[in-house]
């Protein structure tokens, strides 16, 4: 969970940056009651230039109107937030004394994955009632979710979070966290990972687009990966017994992607080839060739 204080001490020693004091809070205490939190500010302007993006290629590359969007997102957003919080808490279960504690998301904790997946369900639904495409909607929705990512993770930088478990004096970039290190970045590794995979799907992989499915499986191989490896680095990561829950379901992912591409690829194969004109036997052009030339006859 997000530590009580209210400023992080943030430092990259090998590059002569900082120490830099960031607040947490855009307002504190307002009203005696009210705090706004800079990591929620930046998950909130995140979702906005999502939604913004995703807009555009629904109705630009997936013929998908604005207000059936609208819906998706009314829906998706917040049962994704709940999401997010759900798999927190039930990763953490025993730390967790009442209902109260485990609905309170303002005292921190969400888990990205759990947003992806309830958003995801939310989404199958919705495509289901509107009879849209899933896998174009799933598509249409990747590129701002990408850039969301990429954006949301520097709320961990200002709550100084999500940073490596292992002191690494040499690594230039290494950076210490309220004195803390030097340590890998590893919210600054993911955010590098989704900027990326968002410039490859932009200017790369929808320009080529085949067929619906194949943006979507990019993303869970790409980001199956890559969170994967990152997560290794971590310190805090969510656990399942031994094992750390954001790579088990990384691994998944990736290996979901792969398979389910193969087999949209040998969908799209079989439909091309059976739209495909047949080709015209030897037989056949010459009986075509005679009627052909007696009609000209005809004609003269």
């Amino acid at each position: 969970m997000i530590a009580s204080a209210t400023t992080t001490i943030v430092e990259f020693p090998n590059l002569g940056w900082g120490p830099w004091t960031l607040r947490r809070y855009l307002v504190r205490d307002l009203f005696g009651h009210l705090s706004i939190a800079i990591y929620g500010a930046i998950i909130c302007v995140a979702i906005l230039i999502a939604c913004a993006v995703i807009l555009r290629f629904a109705k630009k590359k997936e013929g998908i109107d604005t207000e059936s969007m609208l819906d998706y997102f009314l829906f998706c957003i917040p049962i994704g937030v709940i999401g997010a919080r759900v798999m927190y808490v039930a990763s953490k279960w025993d730390q967790y004394q009442s209902f109260g504690e485990m609905i309170a998301i303002w005292h921190g904790g969400i888990a990205i994955y759990g947003a992806i997946i309830f958003g995801a369900l939310t989404a199958l639904v919705l495509a289901r009632v509107k009879k849209h495409s899933l896998l174009a909607v799933y598509d249409s929705i990747i590129p701002g979710l990408l850039i969301a990512q990429a954006i949301g993770r520097w709320g961990n930088f200002v709550n100084g979070e999500a940073y490596g478990a292992s002191i690494v004096p040499d690594l230039l970039w290494g950076m210490t966290v309220n004195g803390y290190g030097p340590v890998h970045p590893t919210f600054l590794y993911e955010s590098l990972i989704t900027f990326t995979g968002f410039l490859l799907v932009v200017f790369v992989l929808y320009p080529r687009k085949k067929f619906n499915g194949e943006i979507f499986c990019f993303y869970l191989m790409w980001y199956g990966v890559g969170r994967t490896l990152v997560e290794g680095l971590r310190g805090d990561s969510l656990m399942i017994g031994p094992l750390r829950l954001a790579q088990c379901i990384g691994v998944l992912s990736a290996v979901a992607g792969l398979i389910l591409l193969f087999l949209l690829a040998l969908r799209e194969k079989k439909r091309r080839m059976v739209e495909a004109p047949k080709e015209t036997s030897p037989a056949q052009a010459s009986e075509k060739n005679k009627e052909s030339e007696n009609q000209d006859g005809a004609d003269h």
